[in-house]
């Protein structure tokens, strides 16, 4: 991140703090209708048009770190299948036999030689080549160049890898745009991913999304948490070009003097001193969180199951620190994380019971809650919003204070 932008983030967090109203001219934001989050019509535009042209987080390139290294990814009931090739090259396709369907793995995660369907044997190499087929002969002018695996767009920054299902995307970097100029030493960090857990929350992904675009609510929700580690009115937050944001937050006083949260661990040389001194979180349109510290953090990865379902999905990654098992610190860093999670999860299922039961008007949004806001107006943007039905349209009244 460099100087003049760590500049202006400190001057403009200096400023949130001391505040009595929102800026001058700082527009009214329009309810979000609460039909956004129970109508299938809406649903059914998101699945189409949402996640099935999205760059979508699948690994961090430590999860393949050995050839035939694999993963599967579910992206609203699309099976995918990631995996390191022979000539290293990470490469996403269907999990799905191109002779009756049947997937080629079966597992979640593990390492194959050959990806070898279960129901026929037909059997592909790492690189998606259909290279065997039993009883061969009985296929009448078979081409197995043509019945390779059918391959999804696959994409990295840095080790972090992507996935697109639409062949015309444009490329992931331009996606991202423009948090790889603000976040080079990211990349530049030889992050370790430390372990993957989920959980399952009864409620619209976009409820489980929005606990973490805000920190109006951590004196309520986090009393003995974050609240203590956080100043959340010393909080600044950008909103950026292709339904991104950011949102960067100054420690207390007494956690920076203590030397932040980093409890001993190894910490990045590549990290500046920004990301000692606050809670540095950016959002990655449509469905990944990463709240970036200089021990390492979580990537808050939100999948829909159905309209009332989400599958939360946490990949942990750490400084390197070398060989060796992993320190022991981290037990208490996740530990603490896990009891936060709790806290923010144990509010999201009444959430929704309360939007299906239409027991208030629609949602109000305030100043503090304008990546919100932002985060709907671009959900439209990427379904288009000729397509959605007027009542549950959403106005991309911030337009003009997204950053150039």
């Amino acid at each position: 991140m460099d100087s003049a932008l760590v500049e202006r983030l400190e001057a403009e967090m200096a400023y949130e703090a001391t505040r009595t109203a929102p800026p001058p001219g700082f527009p009214a934001l329009a309810d979000l209708p609460l039909t956004r989050y129970t109508d299938e019509r809406f649903y059914e535009l998101e699945r189409d048009h949402l996640w099935s042209r999205a760059w979508l987080f699948a690994v961090h390139a430590s999860e393949l770190p050995e050839p035939g290294d694999y993963r599967l990814i579910d992206i609203v009931g699309a099976p995918l299948l990631v995996v390191r090739g022979d000539d290293g090259e990470i490469r996403a396709f269907f999990n799905s036999c191109r002779h009756r369907g049947a997937p080629v793995v079966r597992q979640d995660a593990g390492n194959a030689r050959l990806l070898t369907c279960q129901y026929h044997s037909w059997t592909y190499d790492l690189a998606g080549n259909l290279v065997q087929v039993p009883d061969e002969c009985d296929f009448v002018g078979l081409c197995r160049e043509d019945r390779g695996l059918v391959p999804v767009r696959c994409e990295a920054w840095g080790d972090f890898v992507f996935v697109n299902r639409d062949p015309d995307a444009i490329t992931l970097l331009e996606w991202l745009a423009p948090i790889p100029d603000e976040l080079p030493e990211l990349v530049q960090q030889p992050w370790r991913c430390i372990g993957r857990t989920e959980s399952i929350i009864a409620c619209n992904w976009k409820v489980t999304a929005e606990a973490f675009l805000e920190v109006y609510h951590l004196r309520t929700i986090h009393p003995k948490t974050v609240n203590k580690l956080l100043d959340h009115k010393a909080s600044t937050m950008g909103l950026l070009a292709n339904g991104h944001t950011r949102m960067v937050t100054k420690l207390r006083d007494a956690v920076i003097e203590q030397g932040g949260i980093s409890l001993g661990l190894p910490t990045s040389p590549e990290m500046g001193e920004i990301f000692r001194t606050t809670n540095t979180a950016y959002g990655l349109f449509p469905n990944l969180i990463a709240p970036i510290d200089v021990v390492g953090f979580p990537m808050l990865v939100f999948w829909p199951i159905d309209i009332r379902t989400t599958r939360l999905e946490l990949v942990w990654l750490a400084c390197d620190w070398g060989d060796g098992e992993r320190p022991a610190a981290w037990d208490a860093l996740l530990a603490g994380f896990t009891a936060v999670m709790e806290e923010d999860e144990r509010n999201m299922a009444p959430i929704q019971r309360s939007i299906e039961a239409a027991a208030h008007g629609g949602v109000p949004l305030n100043y503090q809650e304008r990546r919100i806001q932002h985060f709907h107006a671009w959900i439209d943007r990427h379904i288009g919003v000729e397509r959605i039905p007027e009542e549950l349209r959403v106005p991309d009244t911030l337009a003009d204070l997204v950053e150039r």
